[in-house]
Parts: C-alpha cells; sequence; structure tokens
C-alpha cells in the first residue's frame, strides 16, 4: 500500500511528459495537467486515510513551521528584487488576462498540491533508519519531475549542460531539498507554504526581476541552502529525534552536539557555494585549469590559477596575469616582463616561462573584457579532477547523444531502481516491526 503514491506520481510523469504531449495543445494541455495533479492529490488523500499512520497534516501544531517557511520565500523573493533593481526587470510570460489569470492559478496550484501530498506521504513512511537517505533521494526525484524528459533530451554542447544544470538543476534540487524537509517536519502544509509563495509570485506578478542567469542561480541556489539551516536551528532536537535525523546519543550530547552539527552544515554551504559559483566570478575571484605547460615550472598542467581582477595601471613586471585577447577563444596565463605606460595608454607584454618568445603587447583596448586578472594562489595538481570529470561527462553525453533509445532505457532503469529500492525500505521497516513485536509478545506462536 505504501509504494502505491510513488508508483502513481511516475505514472503521472510518465503521462505529462511523454503521452500527453502527443495528444493535447494550448488549452486542453492545462487542463489535462491540472486534472492529472488532483487525480494525484486525491489518490495519496485516498490511499493515506486507509492507512493508520501519523496525521499527514498536522498543520494545528506547525503554525510556526508555516510561517518560517513562507519568510524563507519572501526573503528569497525580495533579494530577488533588490538584485532586479540594481541589473533588470522583465514583463511576465504568462499571461495576464483574467482568463488566463484563472488557468495559470488552477494551473500550478494542482501541480502544488499533487506534488506536496505526494511528497509529504513518501517522507510520512519513510523508515526512520533511512530517512537522511530517503530524505535526498526524495529530493531527487521530485528534481527530475520538475525537469521534463524533453528538456533533458534535447541538450547541445557542454555549455548548454553547464547552463542548464547551474540554471536549472541546481536551483531547483536547492528547493527540493528544502521543501523535502519542511513536508517530513510539518507535512504537505509547510511545503506548500513555501513553495506556494515562490510560484505565486512567479505567476502572478506582471513583472519579474532578469538578473543574468548565473546571478539568478546564486540566488535561488543560496537561500534554500540558508533556509534549510535557518530551519534546523528552530527545531526541537527531541523532534530530529523523533524522525530518525538525530540519535538518542545526540539529543543526550545537546546542545554541543546541535551547535557542531549547525556548523557542519554552515561549512558545507558556504564550501559548496564557493566551488559552485566561484568559476563564475561572481565572487570576486575566478579559478582556471592550467592546460598547457608554457608557465612550467611555476605552472604545471591540472594546476588551478585563483586570479582577481586588477587594473592595468596595477601591473607590475613579475606579475602573473591572465588575460582575454580578441578573437581568441580562451584565456592565457604568463608572466609580466615589461609595463609601458607612456602616452597616456598602458602597454604590457607577457612571456610564457616556458617559451623562447614574449607575446605580442596588450593595452586595456586590446583585451576582450578591457582587464586583466592577476595570480593570487596556485593549488597544484587539483584540476586533474576536474579534467577526467569533464572527460568523463564528455565521453558519456557522446554517447548516449548517438543512442537516443539507450538514453531512454537508462532513465527509465534508473528511476525503477529508485522506486525498488524506496519499497524496499518500506517492506524491511514492516519486517523490522514484525520482528520486535514478535521478541516481545509473541504473538506469532499464538
Amino acid at each position: 500500500m505504501r509504494y502505491k503514491v510513488l508508483i502513481i506520481l511516475l505514472a503521472a510523469y510518465v503521462f505529462l511528459n511523454l503521452i500527453m504531449p502527443k495528444i493535447a495543445g494550448g488549452l486542453t494541455f492545462y487542463l489535462l495537467t491540472i486534472t492529472c495533479w488532483l487525480f494525484v492529490a486525491f489518490l495519496t488523500l485516498k490511499i493515506h486515510r486507509k492507512e493508520e499512520n501519523a496525521n499527514l497534516f498536522g498543520w494545528r501544531r506547525n503554525k510556526l513551521l508555516m510561517l518560517n517557511a513562507a519568510m524563507i520565500a519572501v526573503f528569497q523573493i525580495v533579494i530577488s528584487i533588490l538584485v532586479g533593481v540594481l541589473t533588470a526587470f522583465g514583463r511576465s510570460p504568462y499571461a495576464s488576462t483574467p482568463t488566463g489569470i484563472t488557468i495559470n492559478i488552477a494551473y500550478f496550484s494542482s501541480t502544488l498540491f499533487g506534488m506536496e501530498l505526494s511528497r509529504a506521504y513518501l517522507m510520512k513512511t519513510c523508515p526512520k533508519r533511512k530517512i537522511i537517505v530517503g530524505l535526498g533521494l526524495t529530493a531527487l526525484l521530485y528534481t527530475l519531475i520538475a525537469t521534463s524528459i524533453t528538456r533533458l533530451t534535447s541538450l547541445g554542447p557542454p555549455a548548454e549542460i553547464a547552463k542548464l544544470f547551474g540554471s536549472e538543476f541546481l536551483p531547483t534540487l536547492a528547493a527540493s531539498l528544502l521543501a523535502t524537509y519542511l513536508a517530513l517536519l510539518g507535512g504537505p502544509t509547510a511545503s506548500i507554504a513555501y513553495l506556494g509563495t515562490l510560484q505565486a509570485f512567479e505567476w502572478l506578478s506582471p513583472i519579474l526581476p532578469n538578473p543574468a542567469w548565473p546571478i539568478k542561480a546564486l540566488i535561488n541556489t543560496l537561500t534554500p541552502t540558508i533556509g534549510f539551516i535557518t530551519i534546523s536551528q528552530t527545531i526541537k532536537p527531541f523532534k530530529l529525534m523523533q524522525l530518525g535525523i538525530l540519535s538518542r546519543e545526540d539529543v543526550i550530547r545537546t546542545p554541543r552536539t546541535v551547535k557542531k552539527s549547525s556548523l557542519t552544515w554552515t561549512a558545507i554551504a558556504i564550501i559548496a557555494t564557493i566551488l559552485l559559483w566561484g568559476s563564475t566570478g561572481l565572487l570576486g575571484f575566478q579559478p582556471n585549469i592550467i592546460a598547457s605547460g608554457s608557465m612550467r615550472p611555476t605552472l604545471e598542467v591540472g594546476d588551478i590559477a585563483i586570479t582577481v581582477q586588477t587594473s592595468p595601471n596595477n601591473i607590475k613586471v613579475g606579475d602573473i596575469i591572465q588575460y582575454w585577447r580578441q578573437g581568441e577563444p580562451g584565456p592565457t596565463i604568463h608572466r609580466v616582463v615589461e609595463v609601458d605606460r607612456s602616452g597616456g595608454t598602458t602597454y604590457i607584454m607577457t612571456k610564457g616561462d616556458a617559451n623562447n618568445a614574449p607575446d605580442d603587447p596588450i593595452s586595456p583596448n586590446t583585451t576582450k573584457h578591457q582587464t586583466v586578472d592577476k595570480l593570487i594562489l596556485t593549488i597544484p595538481k587539483l584540476g586533474w579532477i576536474s579534467v577526467h570529470i569533464k572527460s568523463l561527462i564528455g565521453a558519456i553525453w557522446s554517447f548516449f547523444s548517438a543512442n537516443t533509445q539507450l538514453a531512454y532505457a537508462t532513465l527509465t532503469i534508473t528511476v525503477f531502481m529508485t522506486s525498488i529500492y524506496m519499497i524496499h525500505a518500506y517492506k524491511s521497516r514492516s519486517t523490522r516491526r514484525l520482528r520486535s513485536l514478535h521478541r516481545r509478545t509473541g504473538w506469532l506462536r499464538r
């Protein structure tokens, strides 16, 4: 009975992504989507009522959690608006007529209720001993559900894949992780308070912030991460022990353990943010992997060079700089051997330590970004990890691009194996309960 919701959810995903686009379009598409998710919500409630588990909603006991969840969403919206003031705004792509607004409300509301009711049910029935794994798998499952199959299978070059991962998949996963955690703590009303606030703003606001995608993705990833940590600090340790997140020993050692745990999660969030968004240059520095041996022995292939943007007027002989020439696909990292500031224009001549001849001189007017970056730190050999990962991803992507049917089969098997794992977890929990009851009462003998 407990895995029926998961099967219904996967069936709805297949219907919405593979079957419905071939049979419906326009208004019919919206109406079928609304009907499908309302049907998922109805079946989830029906299955829930047949079981003797904890109340799925429990909103009377979680008003504070609902308020905190809504405030996290409001905080994310405010940050986006402030960034929009500094960058740009754009008109909403959604319909603004009364009929269109009504359809939009029904569309995102039905999807929200269907997804969050089923999400809360999966988390409420997840075994305590596997609650952390269940939390991660459920968040990943709903991230994939929020991403259409067509979007995943129509990707182009690696740059487009990176943009999809950074601008869509990662922010969606961060929001899904927070929503799943809220559903575990307070049922669907808590996760609806968070996601519903965000979606209402996105679907109903006539204008929306329109910053560059790296900035938007950074906000939509970092804010749920901070919200996750904040919510963790508001929950009593005994509640976390009941859910299986903390052990009895952790609760006994509180508040030391809770403080240590919060510091650990904060450190993970900071490190992840630096690693994920440092490459965009938004944090003030730029990591680059050395791909040639022109700077040996100072910089070896596979080293990571950390640079910061610097005015050409502050560059001196002996500095190692990075610059982009007009028309060249990648940057150059070489040592400055001569600086000429005569005539009101700065000319910089560079040379690789392992090269015999210097490069052509550059000036702010001849570089792509009219700036140069100065090397401040070198991390030896760590870049080889990224090189091998990119090579592996490129090989896998090339293979599946040439074998589309195999890609669909792999995706289907992955979803199926995830379902089997969760079903096995549910059955294992029931078996442990039967064994425990047998040891305590011996009722099976009777």
